[in-house]
């Protein structure tokens, strides 16, 4: 487990759900500009542009890897929601991403596309410091959670604190398995000598090549590695 893993896990002082990353996002690089781009670049062209790609990696990887989050989620995916947004007070990107809503209906036939679950609390939460009442499943909706599992999509993952803490909302509601689904896994080569030195041992895919692929990777669940992402 990395540093950022254990040290959100002591905060949360709760066991962390399961992270499974489409793609390993080193920074910088093509893959993070895209993820970064749809919900933050200044020019409308630009988000447009993006956005179909970002779609289109959660597709490919929801096509190829369904069993596997249904294996880390400890069931069928019944629930599916953006990570809420901490700060923006229109929601989550991704609850606006023409298309995703199709999309996970179509690869998770059981998943209820839900968006508006979670809502933000008064509880601080930010990099590195996750808070397990940063998020809550209002009173009135939580019989659609409990005993369920469910999936949280987002597009990097950086500390997990904001994912985490979410992920512990939905435990708190019941939900009876949470895994999160990450786009783009942002390690720092230049500034981390363990991240540069895992990504050697993991030989991965130049990333420019990775946006837009349409063949899966295997998943952290379909081959699983000993190396450290410290």
């Amino acid at each position: 487990m990395c540093f950022a893993c254990r040290w959100v896990g002591l905060r949360l002082g709760l066991p962390l759900a399961p992270v499974l990353p489409v793609r390993l996002c080193p920074l910088p690089s093509p893959l993070y500009a895209v993820l970064m781009g749809y919900k933050e670049s200044p020019v409308a062209e630009a988000r447009h542009r993006f956005a179909p790609m970002v779609r289109q990696l959660f597709d490919d990887f929801l096509a190829g890897h369904a069993p596997c989050i249904a294996a880390a989620a400890d069931g069928p995916v019944e629930i599916a929601l953006p990570v809420p947004s901490t700060a923006r007070p229109i929601g989550a990107p991704l609850e606006r991403l023409e298309g995703l809503a199709r999309t996970v209906r179509t690869r998770l036939p059981a998943a209820r596309w839900s968006p508006g679950l979670l809502i933000r609390t008064r509880a601080p939460v930010g990099h590195m410091r996750p808070d397990a009442g940063a998020f809550e499943v209002p009173a009135a909706v939580q019989g659609v959670v409990g005993g369920r599992c469910a999936v949280l999509l987002d597009d990097t993952y950086v500390s997990g604190a904001r994912a985490q803490s979410a992920a512990a909302a939905l435990r708190r509601a019941g939900a009876r398995g949470v895994v999160v689904v990450v786009l783009g896994r942002v390690l720092r080569p230049d500034r981390v000598p363990a991240h540069a030195a895992f990504l050697r041992r993991a030989h991965v895919q130049p990333v420019d090549r990775a946006v837009g692929a349409t063949t899966p990777w295997p998943c952290c669940r379909c081959v699983q590695t000993g190396a450290g992402t410290e």
